[in-house]
């Protein structure tokens, strides 16, 4: 039994879920990366659009912040 079994749904929210749990799962194994832990943005995320985060190339931002601005309501 199922309700819309068969209907396909984008798998954005869930891809999102996902990245963050390998994420969490991984923070401090093989590698010193912590909640606390700055990022760099790179030139190819930094020119992606449709963020809303409005990442820009250059921009250092804690894994903690990158993690609250993933789980952000995506747009519709």
């Amino acid at each position: 039994w199922g309700k819309n079994e068969t209907t396909k749904k984008a798998m954005a929210s869930t891809t999102k879920i996902m990245t963050a749990i390998v994420l969490l799962e991984n923070l401090g194994i093989n590698n010193n990366l912590t909640l606390d832990s700055e990022i760099e943005v790179c030139k190819q995320a930094g020119v992606i659009g449709g963020s809303r985060l409005g990442l820009k190339t250059g921009d250092k931002v804690t894994v903690n912040d990158l993690l609250y601005g993933l789980m952000l309501c995506s747009r519709k």
